[in-house]
């Protein structure tokens, strides 16, 4: 695994969110200099991104347990 993938993988998801909603308010402001916008834009963007792949990480590994309960029984 690599390693700086380890360290997102550690980052609560809750967080994440709560982050997330942070810089979509952030955006709603008129006052926002174009810099600050596209900042602002790069963040979220990748905040979503690390939210979706821990959704998939965990897809995984439910469907993995899943898989290995039934060729047990």
């Amino acid at each position: 695994m690599i390693k700086g993938y380890a360290v997102i993988n550690n980052i609560k998801l809750e967080s994440l969110k709560q982050t997330k909603y942070f810089y979509l308010e952030e955006l709603k402001r008129i006052d926002l200099t174009s810099k600050q916008r596209d900042s602002y834009l790069i963040a979220k963007e990748t905040i979503e991104r690390i939210i979706k792949q821990k959704a998939e990480v965990v897809e995984e590994a439910i469907i993995d347990l899943a898989s290995k309960e039934i060729k047990k029984n």
